[in-house]
């Protein structure tokens, strides 16, 4: 045994020489080597059986201790789990895994000082065969013998049992090694004053790593099993001995490359890739970014993230610009978009469920747009319908600051249009037909300017002109006196009447009180003055009803128009700072839902109904009926007489038609069959007295 563990004097000499004080190792190997009786792999290197050495300690003071080895006892027990390949080629590195399994009960297996580990120190040794046998004690010297880097580790215990695996990468030079694997741990001695027991365990492989000694084309690595050189698959290229992986961003769509090819527009997220994967519907990457990740890839100019980075993009949203990339969509000028609506574009988070819809606004002159989401100046507020503070609005088209008088323009322009209101009035309940009929003809011009068609820029001065006709409470809003909200324009509207009449009863009453009091004229009594004011009171109101009946209409039927926002919320159309089916709202829609049958159906039906039943039994000309309905009957031919109603029931229609429909062109379509129809009947029926007239 010592000639095959020790080879001669001369090589024992040379190797001294290499090695200098290695010797001292080597001798100390001798003398264990000696003890060991040629066990397991000192004597044959492929032996599966494990070696042991036993340190032990006679005192405190000891750091020597006594050595004995011998094959391990019952109870140890280490084994190769991936031993070292049978076929080693140079400079390749190999992983290899060995455990070691412990009788707690014989071995109680400790931790030796503080934070220590079960097992304090494991590695592998490789020293080569022609320089001796190798031990534990071998040093890592070039040469002799080289170490992985030592591990530690604590045992798992089941029981009475415990084990410890390890698993390191191995790479060496050519040459013919015997490798082992080394675990060092501690056991209590006996007696408890004595310094713990030390055990180094070592089990055996013998391994001849040879060179690389074929060139292989680029692309190509030299198989050793073989003797070949393999060309790298696609998805791989050659690096270094080994054909490795594509990492991600790039791709090797054949075999035999030395470097993958970068992705240009698409992506990889995924390594050993042969083509990269290109870009979602409407995307595309970033020209600075590595191409890793479906992440890089952004919208393309005209199209946004709605559902978030990596899932594609949509086509910009109709009223919409979409820059690309991460930018959310912007109105277009003469469109509306809440900016209110916080978007995640990276994640598709929004705070809002219609964050991407855009609103044409009526007139599209009202919105500016842009990436502010801006109004025009002057407007605010949804669909840009508001006034800002300190601005005002005169007929719905022209946007006016207040300025340092605002008061005093706020009161002219209300008596200004109070005043045309008295004048328009006077006229239609006279007996002036051909006004009468103007003044229908530019209220329903009036409400037809309203739908959303392309009109020209120039007409808005004609129909702000014409929309004094139709006396809206909001054709000049008193924002310069105080607040004016959509709630406040119904409720004046629809009692507008009302204040006609209060207005009318406290005028003539002034009349009445200075002609008695102050003229001393007492040929008027109260009762006489009583029948002439209700005679008078019931023409001015009634007819005050007539000429504003189609704004009525219109008050009334947009409290049931409602249209949802962005943000999910759905406020009225025609005043969008009024949030539908809140209690303001509610109070509207009931108050419409009375006001229909009772005033705007109920009164012109009770009109041709009276006329009808007063014609049919003589009392159509009494001066009394005369002088309080025959503003509504008079230019009509007998058989005719209730013709006023039908006129009514078409501005009831228009009304009705700009309110439910939203296409400008169904709206316009509509209101030409309606026209067109009550043409028809009048050419047929010709229900004027007059023939010019008709």
């Amino acid at each position: 045994p010592s000639a095959r563990l020790w080879r001669s004097s001369a090589g024992r000499a040379s190797m001294m020489k290499m090695a200098g004080m290695r010797g001292v190792h080597i001798l100390l190997l001798l003398a264990m080597v000696g003890r060991a009786s040629g066990q397991c792999y000192l004597l044959d290197a492929d032996a599966l059986c494990e070696v042991c050495w036993k340190t032990t300690y006679a005192s405190t003071s000891d750091s020597v201790g006594v050595t004995t080895s011998a094959e391990c006892p019952a109870g140890l027990v280490e084994a190769w789990d991936v031993p070292p390949p049978e076929s080693m080629t140079a400079l390749i590195s190999y992983p290899v895994t060995w455990s070691v399994n412990f009788n707690l009960t014989a071995f109680p297996v400790i931790q030796a000082g503080p934070n220590a580990s079960h097992i304090p120190h494991a590695n592998l040794h490789s020293c080569i065969a022609s320089r001796g046998v190798c031990s534990p004690f071998v040093a890592n010297s070039p040469g002799l013998s080289t170490h992985t880097k030592a591990l530690k580790s604590d045992t798992t215990v089941n029981g009475n049992s415990g084990s410890v695996t390890f698993t390191t990468d191995l790479s060496l030079t050519k040459e013919q090694y015997t490798i082992i694997a080394h675990v060092r741990f501690f056991v209590p001695p006996s007696d408890p004053s004595l310094p713990n027991i030390k055990y180094d365990m070592a089990i055996g492989a013998s391994r001849n790593v040879l060179p690389q000694t074929t060139l292989c084309e680029p692309g190509s690595v030299y198989d050793i099993a073989t003797d070949t050189c393999n060309i790298c698959p696609p998805g791989t290229h050659q690096q270094g001995l080994n054909c490795t992986m594509c990492s991600t961003g790039t791709y090797a769509p054949v075999e035999g490359l030395s470097a993958c090819i970068p992705c240009e527009a698409g992506y990889t997220d995924l390594e050993g890739q042969t083509s990269c994967v290109s870009c979602p519907a409407l995307t595309q990457r970033r020209p600075t970014s590595p191409g890793k990740s479906v992440a890089e890839c952004l919208c393309l100019p005209g199209s946004y993230a709605k559902y978030g980075v990596g899932k594609g993009c949509l086509e910009c949203p109709t009223g919409a610009v979409c820059p690309g990339g991460l930018e959310r969509p912007y109105p277009k000028r003469g469109f509306w978009g809440d900016v209110a609506c916080d978007f995640d574009p990276e994640w598709g988070n929004s705070s809002c469920p219609g964050f991407d819809s855009f609103i044409e606004c009526n007139p599209v002159t009202d919105c500016a747009g842009g990436p502010e989401f801006s109004c025009e100046a002057g407007h605010s507020g949804h669909l840009c319908k508001q006034a800002q503070p300190g601005w005002f609005i005169v007929g719905g088209a022209f946007w006016l600051e207040c300025g340092e008088s605002g008061h005093f323009v706020g009161i002219v322009g209300i008596l200004a249009v109070v005043l045309v209101w008295l004048t328009i009035n006077k006229v239609a309940s006279g007996n002036y037909d051909a006004m009468d009929i103007a003044l229908l003809f530019v209220q329903i011009t009036g409400m037809v300017s309203t739908f959303g068609l392309k009109w020209h820029s120039n007409l808005n001065l004609v129909n702000t002109a014409l929309g004094i006709a139709n006396f809206d409470v909001d054709f000049v809003t008193p924002l310069c006196l105080g607040k004016w909200t959509g709630v406040d324009s119904f409720y004046v509207q629809l009692t507008l009447p009302a204040i006609y009449a209060a207005g009318c009863l406290i005028y003539y009453g002034t009349i009445y009180l200075y002609r008695r009091y102050v003229s001393k004229n007492e040929s008027l009594s109260m009762e006489d003055w009583g029948r002439w004011l209700s005679t008078s009171l019931v023409n001015k109101v009634a007819s005050f009803i007539i000429v504003m009946y189609h704004t009525l209409c219109l008050k009334c039927f947009q409290s049931f128009s409602c249209k949802v926002f962005p943000d999910g919320r759905s406020f009225m159309k025609f005043a969008p700072d009024v949030e539908c089916w809140k209690p303001d709202h509610i109070s509207m829609v009931v108050i419409s839902a009375l006001y229909i049958p009772t005033v705007l159906v109920g009164f012109p039906t009770y009109l041709a109904f009276m006329i009808k039943r007063a014609e049919d039994n003589g009392t159509l000309h009494n001066p009394a009926f005369m002088e309080t309905w025959s503003f509504a009957f008079s230019r009509y031919d007998p058989g005719y007489k209730w013709w006023e109603s039908v006129l009514t029931l078409r501005r009831f229609s228009i009304a009705l038609i700009s309110v439910a429909f939203d296409t400008s062109l169904l709206q316009a379509a509509l209101t030409i069959i309606v026209l067109v129809f009550l043409l028809i009947w009048h050419t047929h029926t010709r229900p004027f007295v007059s023939d010019q007239i008709d």
